[in-house]
């Protein structure tokens, strides 16, 4: 194989080259050649070095992304003046972190951690995230740097340690709780796995309505009987805790009865459907139910507002236009819609996926409501978002366990076939 016939043939990055071949393809003028043998897991770490002080992007793009490349190069690219070198770059070493594969040798594993040290401060706050979401349940590594990413000033970073790391104890969380911390911080917090009755309380005493509504759905959240009552008796002015006070398996049975007084039609029907209930306290919740109806309350507080009604375009109407100016801004990206979900602004989270899918609001708001994981994924994906932003629209907005939601495939597509997109999104917009 010489250079001339480079063009010739296809590099997977397995292709084997004799050292003197891939350093004659390196120093090759055709820009495909270099990104190509930069793409190969099988040259000499000495070529990868040579090609990350390429002057091309791709090239050093292509060698940042590669697992082979040696802890010189990563530490040379973490500074590089190229965002998506950076990006790409955190996204590998995060992962060999992750699987513990990480070059042998005292001195290489002190650059791995330099690598990450760098990438974890960078200015571009997706570099950061990107560490820090490739990091966010990883318990091997430094505890001082998931520490700093937890208090990172931006909330796409902080939120997947906040959520997930097992490196966080109840110290820590309440430390970053009694900071007044920025919008979403509490409510990733509450999302956590388990979260202890120190914590939960806490929680609770911010009066951060939204972070206690995702632990009310949290079944890993501990909270105390004295908690939960004083969130019953709040449920007549906060209406999104009516439905998960219901489901939640820990509710004592005298509160129960007091959340059936109390609750919208629909949430009586969740009580209803308790099997855990004894039958002495089953018999008081139907008596409850039928004294609501003797005394014509069939309703209880104001129902929810059904997020399908028909003024749903007129509602949303100021969010809408807010989001075609950040469109036409170009900054109505994954990244903001990702800011919107995690801090909780529902209203413009739904307009700007209305306006990247062309679709009408009350389409979007049903497919969200449908806690189907196919038409969520499949709004994702019309809107251009990834499989990931999929999967996260379905867990921390459509209310799907992660278990039952659909996950990005191995290769981070999408889970659906652009044929199963259209036809989930047809069946919505039909209705």
């Amino acid at each position: 194989m010489t250079p001339s016939s480079a063009l010739d043939f296809t590099l997977s990055p397995e292709t084997p080259l004799s050292y003197e071949e891939a350093r004659a393809l390196a120093g090759d003028p055709r820009l495909p050649v270099r990104e190509a043998v930069a793409a190969l897991t099988t040259v000499a770490p000495e070529i990868l070095y040579f090609l990350s002080q390429d002057e091309a992007p791709t090239v050093r793009l292509a060698v940042a992304r590669n697992p082979q490349a040696p802890a010189k190069a990563n530490l040379r690219l973490a500074e590089d003046g190229d965002e998506a070198v950076r990006t790409a770059l955190a996204a590998k070493v995060t992962e060999l972190q992750r699987h513990g594969m990480t070059a042998p040798g005292a001195r290489a594993h002190s650059i791995a951690l330099e690598v990450l040290d760098r990438l974890s401060r960078d200015r571009l706050t997706l570099v950061r995230a990107a560490v820090a979401d490739g990091l966010k349940d990883v318990s091997q590594v430094d505890p001082g740097l998931v520490r700093r990413l937890a208090r990172d000033v931006d909330i796409l970073v902080a939120a997947p340690i906040l959520e997930f790391s097992p490196l966080l104890d109840d110290q820590d969380l309440l430390e970053i709780i009694r900071q007044s911390p920025m919008a979403g911080v509490l409510a990733a917090i509450a999302r956590r796995a388990y979260v202890g009755p120190a914590v939960t309380e806490a929680i609770v005493a911010s009066g951060d309505s939204r972070a206690i509504t995702h632990l009310l759905y949290n079944a890993g959240s501990q909270l105390q009987e004295h908690t939960l009552d004083s969130l019953i008796a709040a449920v007549d002015r906060e209406p999104d805790w009516q439905l998960p006070l219901a489901r939640r398996a820990d509710l004592p049975e005298p509160s129960v009865r007091r959340l059936a007084e109390m609750v919208a039609d629909h949430v009586l029907s969740s009580l209803m459907q308790r099997g855990d209930l004894s039958t002495e306290a089953a018999a008081r919740l139907r008596e409850v139910v039928g004294a609501r109806v003797q005394e014509g309350l069939p309703e209880g507080p104001a129902a929810l507002p059904s997020p399908y009604a028909a003024e749903a375009e007129d509602r949303f109407a100021p969010f809408l236009d807010h989001a075609r100016t950040v469109q036409a801004d170009g900054e109505l990206t994954e990244a903001h819609l990702m800011v919107l979900l995690l801090t909780d602004h529902v209203d413009d989270l739904v307009a700007g996926l209305a306006v990247l899918s062309d679709l009408p609001v009350a389409v979007v708001l049903e497919m969200l409501g449908s806690q189907s994981p196919r038409a969520i994924a499949a709004l994702a994906r019309t809107a251009g978002l990834s499989a990931r932003f999929g999967l996260e629209l379905q867990v921390k907005l459509g209310r799907i366990s992660l278990d039952a939601a659909l996950r990005p495939l191995s290769d981070g597509s999408h889970p659906l076939s652009e044929t199963e997109t259209r036809w989930q999104v047809e069946m919505y917009a039909e209705r």
